[in-house]
């Protein structure tokens, strides 16, 4: 069946430039706030964390900083080794049923270099990591839909 719709690239090029505007999507590096910056991304599988690694390359700051919790069905072994070794975590529980105990999520990143404190609350961490924050540095906020949920 042929579609009654011409859509050419140009098309697809200017919705995905406008698609916060859009639809109203939240959560994709999403900026909360300029100093200390911070930004708040979904990614949650190994593809999209190498990608919110690479643009967190790309940003100047002093110190970085993750506000991090996960669900406890991920597969973590790839994803906790991309993570960024010199930032500080703060090791949060999304408030769902599936969320991964932030004790357990600290010790396995651990095992992988990362460092930080439990701070079980997500509003908690984040509300931690901004008065800790010095106006030159970095706060990053992820590892789950659930946890940017709370956030924004």
């Amino acid at each position: 069946m042929k579609s009654k719709y011409h859509i050419d690239k140009e098309h697809i090029r200017e919705g995905i430039t406008k698609v916060v505007t859009l639809t109203g999507l939240k959560g994709r590096w999403q900026k909360l706030n300029d100093k200390p910056l911070v930004i708040c991304d979904t990614a949650h599988n190994e593809a999209g964390i190498e990608m919110v690694v690479k643009q967190i390359k790309q940003v100047s700051y002093k110190q970085l900083y993750f506000v991090y919790g996960v669900v406890n069905d991920k597969d973590l072994s790839k994803i906790l080794t991309i993570l960024p070794k010199d930032a500080y975590y703060y090791f949060c529980k999304p408030n769902i049923m599936r969320g991964l105990d932030a004790e357990i999520l600290q010790a396995q990143a651990g095992l992988h270099g990362l460092s930080g404190e439990v701070i079980t609350d997500v509003s908690m961490a984040y509300q931690t990591a901004l008065a800790r924050a010095h106006e030159n540095d970095m706060i990053f906020v992820g590892g789950s839909t659930f946890v940017v949920a709370e956030i924004v």
